[in-house]
């Protein structure tokens, strides 16, 4: 493998290390936003849907 040939396959190889890198921290910066954000998220909305599902139903069944 001459010297050129291996430059240009640390070069993509770098380049695909970047990508992920990027990848990673976008993921970050994303749950970070969420995390922080007033406004529920969908995760949030659903757990809390089911709370108040429960919550009536065992509220129907003492009342019977």
């Amino acid at each position: 493998m001459t010297s050129e040939e291996r430059i240009k396959a640390l070069e993509e190889e770098f380049q695909q290390a970047k990508e992920d890198i990027r990848q990673i921290l976008m993921d970050i910066r994303t749950y970070l936003m969420e995390a922080q954000s007033p406004i529920p998220n969908d995760l949030e909305r659903a757990e809390a849907r089911a709370e108040a599902s429960a919550k009536a139903a065992d509220d129907k069944g003492g009342k019977a």
